[in-house]
């Protein structure tokens, strides 16, 4: 099994901290894109067993994992920070792999640079959330009395399917809580609260992507018990990307942590299916 090695980078808002799996040098390889408050690591069981058939990348976004906390916030920064990446490995074009909000920082890489996406895959994902005010603030409150950490443990698990693997709700507390010097801190993950959940909308450069004449292969898949991007949400990235829509049964908002098995398979398969021109 190849296991991660971490490297770091210079972005536009700092340091930025990823993952690397190796792989044969001659295969595009894949670019992971996790979802906000959790790290690239939240990648890592389902990376080890797509052992050996790409190479793969993992970002820390901005103020997440191993990265410097900087603003702006918003996906098409994180497309940012993993162009960042790619052009610090010489990484030409790549398979995108994304979660969550990682959808619509899929969509916005695809739109500011089309020939470096050579395809997407997209689990529990979504092109904008859109929290409203009340809901924000209320949860800015909780963060602030709570701690990030403890805010977490109370609240993480409830993005999380009933077939999920029992030690999920465990590793999204420390994704979601450990940054580059301890415990994130509460300030900044208020920041990317509001930016990311409430003023984040990434739907003019699905548009963008949408209207042109090649796009690449895409497929999304949604977890049947996912409170945060449902179904309908699912649906509209498919539909902006040109991709099928696929259901992942009892599973919630992070598949790639609840059932790493068969999220790798899925990738698996939909890489085995493209077409010899794009692999």
């Amino acid at each position: 099994m190849v296991h991660s090695e971490r490297h770091t980078t210079r972005g536009s808002a700092g340091e930025l901290s990823y993952l690397e799996w190796q792989g044969p040098a001659e295969a595009p390889p894949i670019l992971y894109l996790h979802p906000v408050n959790t790290a690239a690591a939240v990648w890592t069981a389902v990376a080890e067993r797509l052992d050996g058939i790409r190479p793969a990348f993992a970002v820390d976004y901005r103020a997440h994992g191993g990265s410097e906390a900087a603003g702006p916030y918003l996906p098409a920064d994180y497309a940012a920070d993993a162009l960042a990446v790619l052009d610090a490995r010489g990484v030409d074009k790549a398979h995108v792999v994304c979660g969550s909000i990682g959808g619509a920082v899929a969509t916005e890489l695809a739109a500011a640079s089309p020939d470096r996406v050579a395809s997407i895959v997209a689990f529990g994902a979504t092109l904008r959330v859109g929290w409203d005010e009340p809901a924000l603030d209320a949860t800015e409150h909780d963060l602030r009395a709570l701690g990030v950490r403890e805010w977490f443990v109370r609240h993480g698990a409830g993005i999380l399917g009933p077939a999920g693997r029992p030690e999920a709700a465990r590793e999204l507390v420390e994704l979601a809580s450990g940054g580059r010097d301890g415990d994130r801190d509460v300030d900044t993950v208020v920041e990317v609260l509001r930016t990311t959940f409430g003023l984040a909308d990434s739907r003019p450069a699905g548009e963008a992507v949408a209207r042109r004449v090649a796009r690449p292969p895409a497929r999304v898949f949604v977890g049947t018990h996912d409170p945060t991007c449902p179904v309908e949400m699912a649906a509209e990235l498919a539909g902006i990307l040109g991709g099928d829509l696929h259901t992942m049964t009892d599973i919630g908002h992070l598949p790639m942590l609840e059932d790493p098995v068969a999220t790798a398979a899925a990738v698996a398969h939909f890489h085995a299916g493209l077409v010899e021109g794009v692999r």
